[in-house]
């Protein structure tokens, strides 16, 4: 029957929290009756001490007495009132005092009393306080008369030999019963405490041998068990699955570590199921990564030649273009004259053929661009005199659209180390682009500061602006412009190569634009920022 009570977990615990409860209950109880006693004890022997000092004070206070009742015996009886017999009487009010503050303590502890025999004995000394009390109160009243006799000092005395023959012997055996009785509660205590610690030590003793024998006879096995599904466990999280775990006894851990098999047995089939499944996302993710690959083949191969066809076609119009450029050099030699009209129309020609030639260009340098085979030509110039030439090449094409091309005046001490022609082309861009995009009267503005190390260059114009979800694709090649928003001329790489460029020379540019339908003025601001050279490159070496 034992032996199926404990097959159970919760019998077990069960036995080990009433134990655990009943050591803890038995030793509350022995602390508390411990306490008790001493408590009682202390109380008794701090009751003793007082009445003892109080008693010392009645010794001291009846002294104190007898010394002024001696001096005023020594005033003439008709004198009243002197400091002698005041003091007398003040000394006697003390010691009344003294005696009902004793017999009010002596009465408070014989109250908590519960034995008979203490009780006894505490109203034994009450008898004996109450008789020294009588007795000094006969004192008083014959040392009245005796001040009131003829012979006062005499009288005084004599009355004093009397009540000391008959006060002493009494005060000093109850003092020293109260000085017996503080002793006993001393031994008393010490003894208590003694024999605490002993019982104590023998009470965790047995209390350590209880849960030794309670751990062997119900505790080892379940920490045993506990101790094996943690190692099963820990060996299933480093993947040995097939971890298994022995089932002994008949109770709830018993149960839980059946169920741990089954869940591991589980566990085995999923994982099992998960690799093959993993096996099959492998081959699948290798046929698309296959795939992806030959679509960025294919792209590559588009791209190659879209780059192609570029050089083609620049090269095939650069080629024309030079033979152009040349009939009109000759042309207009000093040697054969032409008619006015006739070299009006040449200079027409070279100027669109120029201009048309900075087109190809373009087009060649975009196309050298995307395989890294165009090198700057960097030098230190003025960006004074880089926009003066920007205004006096773009000056023509801003009149013929009825724009005012402005260029500000406050840089003229600022100079960069950068590719001149590169720049130039750049800023002739974006300068056809604000004149492109403007309406007639209005005005173009290039400005140029410094901030900082960086040289700070600003294309402003007040045209139509750019619409706020078209801005983050300005910089991309071959982007011209959503159908319906912009009017998408020209071949979408002026801001691209312009932004290649300005990277080129370690620089970033920025555009900011406004349609007018957020409240501000229309118009675009296309931003580049150079880095300034370093301070032994000065304005001398520039100019």
């Amino acid at each position: 029957m034992g032996r199926g009570l404990f097959s159970s977990l919760r019998a077990r615990m069960a036995l080990l929290l009433s134990v655990a409860v009943l050591v803890t209950a038995a030793s509350t109880f022995a602390l508390v009756l411990a306490l008790g006693a001493v408590s009682a004890q202390l109380d008794r022997l701090v009751s003793a001490q007082s009445r003892l000092e109080l008693l010392s004070t009645i010794s001291g206070r009846i002294g104190d007495y007898a010394l002024l009742a001696l001096q005023a015996g020594h005033e003439p009886p008709d004198a009243e009132r002197t400091p002698m017999r005041t003091g007398r009487k003040l000394a006697a009010d003390r010691a009344r005092e003294s005696f009902a503050r004793l017999e009010e303590t002596l009465a408070a502890y014989v109250g908590r009393l519960v034995g008979e025999e203490q009780r006894t004995l505490m109203a034994a000394r009450s008898r004996t306080i109450a008789r020294l009390r009588a007795q000094f109160e006969v004192l008083d009243r014959q040392v009245d008369r005796a001040l009131a006799s003829e012979e006062p000092a005499t009288a005084a005395r004599v009355a004093l030999d009397v009540f000391a023959a008959g006060f002493g012997a009494p005060l000093s055996q109850a003092m020293e019963e109260e000085r017996t009785t503080a002793l006993d509660a001393y031994n008393q205590v010490r003894e208590l405490r003694e024999r605490t610690i002993r019982w104590g030590l023998i009470g965790v003793a047995l209390a350590c041998l209880l849960a030794v024998a309670l751990y062997h006879l119900l505790g080892r096995s379940l920490v045993n068990r506990v101790s094996d599904v943690s190692a099963a466990a820990a060996a299933i999280a480093r993947g040995r699955s097939d971890t298994r775990v022995n089932v002994t006894g008949h109770d709830e851990l018993s149960l839980a570590m059946a169920r741990f098999n089954r869940m591991a047995v589980h566990l085995a089939r999923r994982e099992a199921r998960l690799v093959a499944a993993q096996k099959q996302l492998q081959e699948i993710v290798d046929a698309r990564t296959a795939e992806l690959r030959a679509a960025n083949t294919r792209l590559e191969n588009v791209d190659m030649a879209r780059r192609r066809f570029f050089t083609d076609v620049s090269h095939e119009l650069r080629t024309p273009l030079t033979v152009i450029l040349g009939e009109v050099e000759i042309t207009l030699r000093p040697q054969r004259p032409r008619e006015e009209d006739l070299r009006a129309a040449l200079l027409v020609i070279q100027s669109r053929a120029r201009r048309l030639h900075r087109r190809v260009e373009d087009l060649l340098r975009i196309a050298r661009s995307e395989s890294g085979q165009i090198e700057l030509d960097r030098s230190l110039f003025l960006v004074s005199d880089l926009l003066a030439e920007v205004c006096e090449g773009m000056a023509p094409v801003a009149r013929a659209g009825g724009l005012v091309l402005e260029a500000d005046e406050g840089a003229e001490s600022l100079a960069v180390d950068a590719d001149h022609e590169w720049l130039r082309q750049t800023f002739d861009g974006l300068v056809a682009n604000a004149v492109r995009h403007s309406p007639p009267g209005e005005s173009v503005r290039l400005a140029a500061r410094r901030e900082g190390s960086e040289a700070v260059i600003e294309v402003r114009d007040h045209g139509t602006g750019i619409p706020p979800d078209e801005l983050p694709h300005v910089f991309q090649r071959f982007w011209r412009g959503s159908a319906g928003t912009r009017e998408g001329t020209g071949f979408g790489i002026g801001l691209a190569l312009a932004k290649w460029i300005v990277d080129r020379h370690g620089g970033r540019i920025d555009i900011e634009s406004s349609t007018g339908d957020d409240g501000r003025r229309r118009g675009t601001c296309v931003t580049v920022r150079l880095p300034l050279p370093l301070p032994e490159m000065t304005l001398e070496a520039a100019q």
